[in-house]
């Protein structure tokens, strides 16, 4: 049986193999209670409004264990941001959350935000700077919506058909749109970049509110600098410090050019 080993930030372990029948899969374990859920009781009811996840070929609960389907095309940073994702993502947001179904508790605790500044070690200024899109914070969880959660280009790809598929759901939750679409915007972008994604969003999805969308989503990168900083610490990822030095390059001159947005 032949694997490959697909795991990036993730928790699990993540295989491409070959089952019984010589079908390829993705194997995935030990899953997060969220996601062994959400194949279970959410993917179903989801595919019915064309928001459309991998299927689900076996699961073990004892090991929390997923056997699912294969996407075989990536799907690059470029074409991630196109209207067919905004489209998908729009109907994901609409869909009436059960409260019966297992969700990621999202947010940016204070904790949270001085753990990861004293690993980023930034000037004061720029800390200072992150404190203050931490306490505007709260506009992205109150949101009862539906999110992904984990919208990135890499949790992407395409069926022979050419059909769009979001895979890796350990973050489903709720909270706002501007989680799924900042990081359809490469690096930490800007507020053209912000006000351009809010704009086709929001035309698509039919609603308003584009100038606190676009703050949302600058929002929304500010607390996936946290995120992304202490889950790759905790998970002693060997990219850690390739995404520290980037960060403590880049994010002083985004957080200058970009807190007057709030």
């Amino acid at each position: 049986m032949s694997e490959q080993n697909l795991s990036r930030m993730g928790a699990a372990n993540v295989t491409l193999i070959s089952d019984e029948a010589g079908q390829r899969v993705i194997e995935k374990y030990p899953v997060s209670e969220v996601e062994f859920a959400f194949y279970h009781t959410a993917a179903p009811r989801l595919r019915q409004a064309d928001i459309v996840t991998p299927a689900l070929r076996s699961a073990d609960a004892s090991r929390r264990m997923l056997r699912l389907e294969y996407i075989p095309y990536p799907v690059d940073q470029a074409a991630v941001a196109g209207d067919e994702v905004l489209s998908m993502l729009a109907r994901l947001h609409r869909f009436p959350p059960d409260p019966a179904w297992i969700y990621h508790p999202h947010g940016w605790s204070a904790a949270a935000l001085e753990a990861s500044l004293a690993l980023l070690a930034l000037p004061d200024r720029a800390a200072q700077q992150m404190r203050c899109f931490h306490q505007h914070s709260e506009a992205l969880f109150r949101h009862p919506g539906l999110i992904s959660g984990d919208s990135n280009a890499g949790n992407w790809g395409r069926r022979e058909t050419g059909e769009w598929v979001l895979f890796d759901w350990e973050r489903f939750g709720t909270g706002s749109p501007a989680i799924d679409l900042a990081p359809l915007i490469k690096g930490m972008g800007n507020i053209q970049a912000f006000n351009a994604i809010a704009d086709r969003y929001s035309l698509i999805a039919c609603q308003s509110g584009v100038r606190d969308l676009a703050k949302e989503i600058a929002i929304a990168k500010a607390w996936i600098v946290t995120e992304v900083v202490l889950l790759l610490h905790t998970r002693q990822k060997s990219d850690y410090q390739t995404y520290l030095n980037w960060y403590r390059e880049h994010l002083p001159g985004w957080l200058e050019s970009t807190v007057n947005l709030l």
